[in-house]
């Protein structure tokens, strides 16, 4: 499980709906129901029931009525939280009357949750995170840090599907832009899509997973949650028309070098070739993007190989092996490349357990620590 923590369990208390002289199916039904197993929460009509809830299943949050439902007949309010742990993450499943959440500062600071939180929208919401207000249909996502402040709210029953990923698992094998907490993530990120879809399938049949399938269906769920994230800073240049001139021509390359990791002579003045440029050109482009060439090539051969070390589906496939294909042809080098990067060699990265952030120093799991260049 992501969280030790061991929830209490909530159950109904009356039909909030029908004391207001509402149709009882105003809200929308939750996409992880009861019937999962093992499975984490419940449905309550108490919000301060809600709250100690999503403090159990996700993070510390407050919570509060907006100003039009505080007036509602005799105070009542209906919600649910349904979480299901798989492998590495969690994914839960959040319903409420219209609240707004809000991660604090002093929660941060009695906190020692370090989590990023997908929180995909199954109904119009907004969110302020990192400077960033954000409007967001049905469909839509924001990342946001359990380590920085944020909120969310909506006028309506807030729903959404929140993916739970500790933050030493993704920062181990993605360097991910700061800019990215807080954007809106649009319904049209086609791993988004793919994310969602999955999720469905998981409530269609609550239940029928074989045993000992969690953790390799989680493992999947944090790959397209790195897809999702990494199409957003790099979407293909066929989908970006309005990007033009040498922006486009560094998506172009970026994707070319992704897709030829396994060839040992990548290189810069290969990247020149493919595009018919000068090796200055080449250079200029990637600077602009960032990173110079040779670093995002080296780079992505050693988040690449970090994904696949740290995935226990690929435990078959030897460290040699791994290392050529992304190109690195010498063990030695490979391993000396990986350790200045991560800070652990590539057999013991592969063995590290997913609570604890590769080369961090005891103490400070989930923590930025600086890297290797």
């Amino acid at each position: 499980m992501s969280r030790t923590t061991q929830p209490r369990r909530h159950t109904v208390r009356g039909n909030a709906a029908a004391r207001h002289g509402r149709p009882a199916d105003h809200r929308p039904r939750a996409l992880l129901t009861p019937g999962f197993a093992p499975q984490l929460g419940g449905s309550v009509s108490d919000l301060d029931a809600w709250r100690a809830m999503l403090r159990d299943c996700i993070v510390e949050l407050d919570a509060a009525p907006l100003a039009h439902a505080e007036a509602a007949p005799d105070g009542d309010y209906a919600g649910w939280v349904y979480r299901r742990d798989l492998g590495p993450i969690g994914i839960t499943d959040v319903g409420t009357d219209p609240v707004r959440v809000a991660r604090t500062a002093r929660a941060i600071r009695r906190s020692t949750d370090a989590f990023f939180l997908l929180s995909i929208a199954q109904r119009p919401t907004w969110s302020l995170h990192a400077e960033h207000q954000t409007s967001m249909s049905a469909g839509d996502a924001v990342l946001l840090d359990s380590a920085q402040p944020f909120r969310l709210a909506a006028d309506d029953f807030g729903h959404h599907v929140v993916v739970n990923l500790p933050k030493s698992h993704l920062t181990r094998t993605f360097r991910m832009a700061r800019d990215v907490l807080g954007r809106r993530i649009p319904a049209g990120n086609p791993m988004l899509r793919v994310l969602m879809a999955g999720v469905a399938e998981l409530g269609r049949e609550p239940g029928s997973l074989p045993d000992g399938s969690e953790t390799e269906i989680g493992h999947t769920f944090s790959e397209l949650l790195v897809a999702t994230l990494r199409w957003e800073e790099n979407p293909r240049p066929e989908d970006a028309g309005a990007v033009l001139g040498r922006r486009a021509q560094l998506l172009r390359m970026q994707d070319f070098a992704r897709r030829h990791l396994a060839e040992p002579d990548l290189s810069p003045r290969l990247l020149a070739t493919a595009f018919g440029v000068s090796p200055r050109y080449v250079e200029v482009a990637f600077r602009e993007g960032g990173l110079s060439p040779s670093r995002f090539i080296r780079e992505t051969r050693l988040e690449t190989a970090a994904r696949v070390l740290a995935d226990p589906r690929q435990r078959h496939r030897s460290i040699a092996a791994v290392a050529r294909s992304v190109g690195i042809e010498g063990p030695s080098t490979f391993a000396r490349m990986f350790r200045a990067r991560y800070g652990l060699s590539p057999r013991d990265f592969r063995h590290a357990p997913f609570g604890c952030a590769a080369g961090d120093p005891p103490g400070t799991e989930g923590r930025e620590v600086p890297r290797g260049s």
